[in-house]
């Protein structure tokens, strides 16, 4: 037999080259037509998990049938650029059918709506349909150029491995460029488009390559280059043991691509759900798959048996996949990870190596073991050079085919029925099934298998006892004093509720951020309810996006006019956690009035054939999450747009934390769709979290008439009790916080760019935009903000001559603007001082104005803590003491003055504050402790004592006051 060289030296270096671009291509139109067809068909997991299925299948198809072409041309490299050529040309055409997808989906869906089941398998059959040509092309040319380097002479095993791991690497950098430049820079046509220009110039190189070989099959061998030890030939295996190992690459293939899915599930908890996030787990994953891929050259060259090798690396896989999480979140703090992956750092490309190395350490590892199936598996197949293109096209396929099932079945079935945890441990069983099956089939053939194999069994169950089965995936606590109610994985997020044990207050997080509750988060949903029914007089339709806690559903719902809110919410497990919120949001889900759709709302929109009076969007999550873009895209606009009855608006809240980038972006793109806009602003009021930015969007103006809005407030009074909670009381403190109108918005961002699903501005930040504290990035939002402030001039309906109202709201906004003027000197880091005089004015302005005292508490309180952070107890006492002579009404206000008072020294002044916060709530624990506390501090035992027994009646677990108790 002649010596074999090295795939690598028999191979020109051109050809590898050219299969890596080859490869980024491939993944480039996986990202722009995955991201295309999920606007389309929604963004459910069900959804995305089809469309990737679509995508592997043409893979699978192409491997299969053209790669027999391979071994009937006398120059496979020629074909291999028709190929490349083909891919070109179809994937334009396929790019350019994908743009008008629409209206045929919307015929499909009318069809099939009404079956999960049978619109699964339209969506499939459309996304398959419009991509089978470009994606089997694909495919193919795998198969191809192993019959080409195969052919030229080299080791089958080590050629084939090397072409994998070469293109897996082309796979890595596509990933890479697509999610961090090409997309960002054109846009995803742009990206398209390179692709295509990509493929077409590997094409051309390849074809002008195949014209100057010698020889068509392989080429010379130089003679300048020493011969390599040949590869060993694979051990003869029965046509039973080829069929157990094709169908273990096909289960292996199918545990690989789930595995992808869930590890970067399971991440998002640490590393965020960013593009750039996801685009790093990607790239880890693929890292391994080339890494492992290329490294098993070694064992190739090896006098191994192939069959048994790929047996023992299939338990491998089992093994290290199962426990990749559990020991990485028991060897590094999950607390600690996410603080430094999501903003720890200020150098962007710091932070994203920083996510990298994290997936890195859960992926690296089982990943390289999954990339070194196929050119195992691929050696096994390859029975003579002759036949060698459909064999590997064979194998291929299988493997694909796994990967399709794989796409699907975490979305539809893993995730939903068994959770991350057991999901992870179900595809490791597989693994360790192919495993030892491959083993069982060579114990004869392989003496060292017939003791090494019940020694791995036994091996096996040890480990499976010692695992930790009951880990869970970090939940990130605010503190120890919180209790998980609630905690499921669904489809696209893990949900959980939480109740701090302290206050009672319940909130609701998405894959780790909160999104929803009975404290923190309600006074923007309040808004976001009411507003809408301060402004329109008829209000009987409402869509509301997003459910959360089911809050501001549970708010519209008690207006007299509204008489159906349609809530459409993507993740089942949200709807599920919304029922421990049943006792404060009067039993949603049971409420006649009140529809929940479980669907991706841009679904929703371009489906449902109903039209609303009201649409309130509040479905975002953490700011730099990559679905917020379509949340804040021209595309989503123009959707509700459409479904808007005539003189109907749309209402969205935007966080005023945004990177400055972004938030003029969001203002750009909505001033920019809708022709009649108002932007309003509501600082922070008592303790509800951050200042709120809300727009106003409609196809009509939406005048502002004091009469009337006094009307409105007057006729339904009590449905109005949320807003009232924060002082919201009048038509004068209501019209004090708007803003200003599209017209202003419009000339003030002129030269600001649009955000759209053809080019998601709005994802691809800036990379210092989150690396800035979160008090820069408002502060100069709100210098912009302060540049566009035109206060409203309202108009009247009538003017009965008792009525005082034009004064009262002269008062509001004379008080506003001194009141804003305080906030700015805070914002530009101003004097405290002048701060605090202006907002003292801006009280005796408008002493009447309830909740701008409650503002003024809020900044009074933000102050006393940036002073007490530092030392400073006195002045952090006297400002909360000045808080609580604006508004006395939060229990929690109270709980904090009494704490600092008593650091103070003043324990009679704590005692006092506790006793109010108690008289206000006597339910609220925190407030009992600290009495108790500071009743114990004073020597009044049996006072203190009676305070822990009322505490033990609230919550009679809590640990601290029956040691208190036992131990007195």
């Amino acid at each position: 037999m002649p010596a074999r060289r090295s795939a690598l030296r028999t191979m020109p270096r051109l050809v590898l080259v050219l299969f890596l671009v080859s490869g980024a291509c491939g993944l480039i139109y996986e990202v722009v037509w995955t991201r295309m067809m999920s606007h389309v068909f929604g963004g459910t997991a069900l959804a995305i998990g089809t469309v990737l299925a679509a995508f592997m299948t043409g893979l699978a198809a192409g491997g299969w049938w053209i790669g027999r072409l391979a071994d009937r041309v006398r120059n496979p490299l020629r074909l291999y650029a028709a190929l490349e050529a083909g891919v070109a040309v179809a994937a334009a055409v396929a790019h350019l059918l994908l743009t008008q997808i629409a209206p045929a989906y919307l015929a499909v869906y009318q069809a099939f709506g009404g079956s999960l089941a049978a619109l699964a398998v339209a969506r499939f059959a459309i996304a398959f349909g419009l991509i089978a040509i470009p994606t089997a092309l694909m495919g193919a040319t795998l198969p191809v150029l192993a019959r080409f380097a195969i052919g030229g002479g080299s080791a089958v095993g080590a050629g084939l491995s090397t072409l994998y791991a070469i293109n897996t690497l082309g796979a890595v950098t596509g990933a890479f460029v697509a999610g961090f430049f090409l997309i960002q820079a054109f846009g995803i046509h742009g990206a398209a488009a390179t692709a295509v220009a990509g493929n077409l110039a590997v094409a051309a190189i390849a074809y002008i390559a195949s014209k100057r070989r010698s020889d068509p099959i392989g080429g010379p061998v130089r003679p300048d280059r020493p011969p390599e030890p040949p590869e060993p030939e694979p051990a003869t295996v029965s046509v039973a043991t080829y069929r157990i190992v094709l169908a273990g690459i096909g289960v292996s293939g199918s545990a690989s691509f789930a595995y992808e899915v869930l590890w970067t599930r399971c991440l998002h908890f640490v590393i965020g759900n960013s593009t750039y996030a996801v685009t790093t787990t990607l790239v880890a994953f693929l890292s391994g798959i080339a890494l492992g891929g290329y490294l098993i050259r070694i064992a190739l060259r090896r006098k191994l048996d192939i069959v048994a090798t790929f047996g023992w690396i299939q338990i491998a896989i089992a093994a290290t996949a199962s426990t990749a999480m559990p020991f990485l979140f028991s060897a590094l703090e999950p607390d600690a990870i996410r603080a430094r992956a999501w903003g720890g750092f200020g150098d962007f490309w710091t932070l994203s190596f920083l996510r990298f190395g994290v997936a890195l350490l859960v992926m690296l590892v089982p990943a390289a073991l999954i990339g070194a199936t196929f050119p195992l598996a691929g050696r096994i197949g390859v029975r003579s050079v002759q036949e060698a293109g459909a064999s590997v096209g064979r194998v291929y396929a299988i493997n694909t085919v796994g990967n399709v099932l794989g796409a699907i079945l975490p979305g539809l079935l893993l995730i939903q029925w068994l959770g991350l945890r057991t999901a992870i441990l179900i595809l490791a069983l597989g693994n360790l099934l192919v495993g030892f099956v491959a083993l069982g089939a060579r114990a004869r053939a392989v003496k060292s298998l017939r003791w090494g194999l019940p020694a791995a069994l036994v091996a096996a169950a040890i480990f499976a006892g010692v695992m930790p089965f009951d880990f869970r995936f970090p939940l990130t606590l605010p503190g120890p004093r919180y209790r998980v109610l609630y905690e499921r994985d669904g489809p696209s997020a893990t949900t959980a509720v939480l109740l701090n044990l302290d206050t009672r207050e319940k909130f609701m997080t998405v894959d780790g951020v909160t999104i929803g509750g009975t404290g923190v988060t309600d006074y923007k949903q309040q808004i976001l309810a009411h507003l809408p029914k301060v402004l329109l007089d008829d209000v009987s339709a409402e869509l509301s996006v997003g459910l959360g806690s089911g809050l501001l559903v549970a708010e519209s719902s008690r207006h007299a006019k509204v008489e159906r809110v349609v809530c459409v919410e993507i993740e089942p497990t949200v709807v599920e956690g919304a029922g421990w919120f049943d006792a404060e949001r009067k039993r949603v889900a049971a409420n006649a009035s009140v529809g929940i759709v479980v669907d991706d709302v841009a679904n929703h929109l371009r489906t449902t054939n109903a039209s609303y009076h009201v649409v309130s969007a509040d479905e975002k999550t953490a700011d730099e999450f990559a679905s917020n873009g379509f949340s804040y895209s021209r595309d989503y606009y123009r959707l509700i747009a459409g479904r808007l009855k005539p003189g109907g608006l749309v209402i969205q809240w935007v966080p005023t934390e945004l990177p400055p980038r972004q938030y003029r972006m969001v203002l750009k793109t909505f001033s920019e769709t809708f022709p009649h806009v108002q932007l309003w602003y509501f600082g922070p009021a008592v303790f509800s979290g951050t200042s709120n930015t809300i727009l106003v969007g409609a196809a009509t103006p939406i005048p502002l008439d004091l009469e009337r809005i006094a009307g409105r407030l007057a006729s339904d009074s009590s449905a109005f009790d949320g807003l009232a909670r924060y002082g919201l009381r009048t038509p004068e403190s209501i019209l004090a916080q708007y803003w200003t109108d599209g017209a202003t918005l419009r000339a003030a961002l002129a030269g600001e760019p649009v955000n759209s699903l053809a080019h998601p501005r709005y994802e691809f930040y800036a990379p210092d935009d989150y690396a800035r504290p979160s008090r820069a990035r408002m502060a100069e939002n709100f210098e912009f903000l302060w540049r566009v402030r035109r206060p409203s001039r309202p108009r009247r309906s009538t003017r009965p001559a008792e009525w005082n109202d034009e004064a009262l709201l002269r008062a509001a906004h004379a008080a506003e603007s001194a009141y804003l003027a305080g906030c700015r000197t805070l914002h530009r880091r101003g004097s405290p001082r002048v701060a605090v005089e202006q907002m003292e004015r801006a009280v005796a302005l408008a002493p009447w104005n309830e909740n701008l005292r409650a503002r003024v508490f809020a900044q009074y309180w933000d102050l006393a803590g940036q002073y007490l952070s530092v030392g400073n107890i006195a002045l952090a006492a006297e400002l909360d003491r000045m808080a609580l002579r604006h508004y006395d009404r939060h229990p929690m206000g109270h709980v904090e003055y009494a704490l600092v008072s008593a650091r103070a020294g003043d324990v009679a002044a704590g005692i006092e504050a506790a006793r109010k916060a108690v008289a206000l709530d006597p339910d609220l624990v925190a407030a009992r402790r600290v009495l108790a506390d500071l009743l114990a501090q004073s020597g009044r035992r049996i006072e203190a004592e009676q305070h822990l027994r009322a505490l033990l009646a609230i919550e009679p677990t809590d640990e601290e006051a029956l040691r208190r108790l036992r131990g007195r």
